[in-house]
């Protein structure tokens, strides 16, 4: 996986409100991290796998969004689409204001890989 995006993402890890977060570079490249035991990066993995799995049932070329967010009970999952194929996914504190998941989905979006 490219440095500067395991660098991104060793960086947000611990912003606030945030359970997990994954980048899914392919079916087999996943970087995870975990800031609780709620959600551990084996787990984050499993959910990235899944929801790259399930996109082209949940949108279509008319209907692709840059990010799309499940809120749940007791927490929130967001994954967030590039267009190179990379794959964010964010657990996130029922509480976690969205503000917070949109600038970090924006700042994932921005990031210059070069190549």
């Amino acid at each position: 996986m490219n440095e500067a995006l395991k660098q991104w993402l060793a960086a947000h890890a611990a912003a606030p409100g945030l359970l997990a977060c994954g980048i899914r570079a392919s079916e087999v490249l996943c970087a995870c991290h975990s800031a609780s035991e709620k959600c551990p990066a084996d787990k984050m993995e499993s959910i990235l796998h899944q929801l790259a799995e399930a996109q082209p049932w949940l949108f279509n070329n008319r209907f692709a969004p840059n990010w799309s967010t499940w809120a749940f009970e007791q927490g929130q999952i967001r994954i967030v689409n590039r267009r190179d194929g990379l794959l964010l996914g964010l657990v996130a504190a029922v509480d976690t204001a969205a503000q917070s998941l949109d600038q970090l989905s924006e700042e994932f979006l921005a990031l210059p890989l070069g190549g």
